[in-house]
Protein backbone atom coordinates (compact mmCIF):
# COMPACT_ATOMS: atom_id res chain seq x y z
CA UNK A 1 0.00 0.00 0.00
CA UNK A 2 1.40 3.43 -0.91
CA UNK A 3 1.26 6.67 1.06
CA UNK A 4 -1.49 8.89 -0.34
CA UNK A 5 -1.80 12.58 0.40
CA UNK A 6 -4.98 13.84 2.04
CA UNK A 7 -6.25 10.65 3.64
CA UNK A 8 -5.63 11.74 7.22
CA UNK A 9 -2.56 9.68 8.04
CA UNK A 10 -2.68 10.97 11.61
CA UNK A 11 0.00 12.61 13.72
CA UNK A 12 3.66 12.00 13.21
CA UNK A 13 5.32 10.96 10.00
CA UNK A 14 7.48 13.03 7.76
CA UNK A 15 7.32 15.21 4.69
CA UNK A 16 9.65 13.84 2.02
CA UNK A 17 11.04 15.46 -1.08
CA UNK A 18 10.52 13.03 -3.98
CA UNK A 19 13.27 14.77 -5.93
CA UNK A 20 16.25 14.82 -3.53
CA UNK A 21 15.06 12.75 -0.52
CA UNK A 22 15.21 15.58 2.04
CA UNK A 23 12.93 14.92 5.04
CA UNK A 24 11.28 17.19 7.60
CA UNK A 25 8.85 16.33 10.42
CA UNK A 26 5.19 16.63 9.43
CA UNK A 27 3.42 19.62 11.01
CA UNK A 28 -0.05 18.77 12.27
CA UNK A 29 -2.73 20.58 10.27
CA UNK A 30 -0.38 21.52 7.41
CA UNK A 31 -0.40 19.23 4.37
CA UNK A 32 3.06 18.26 3.15
CA UNK A 33 2.09 19.39 -0.36
CA UNK A 34 2.10 22.94 1.02
CA UNK A 35 5.75 22.53 2.04
CA UNK A 36 8.60 23.33 -0.34
CA UNK A 37 11.89 21.47 -0.05
CA UNK A 38 14.56 23.84 1.32
CA UNK A 39 17.24 21.95 -0.63
CA UNK A 40 15.82 21.86 -4.18
CA UNK A 41 12.47 23.71 -4.18
CA UNK A 42 10.24 20.72 -5.04
CA UNK A 43 6.85 20.12 -3.41
CA UNK A 44 7.03 17.66 -0.51
CA UNK A 45 4.93 14.48 -0.11
CA UNK A 46 3.67 12.80 3.08
CA UNK A 47 5.21 9.64 4.47
CA UNK A 48 3.05 8.34 7.32
CA UNK A 49 4.07 6.03 10.15
CA UNK A 50 2.57 2.54 10.01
Amino acid sequence: MSDIEGLGLGPGGECLCPNCGYKIPHERGKPCQQETCPECGSKMIRMGKR
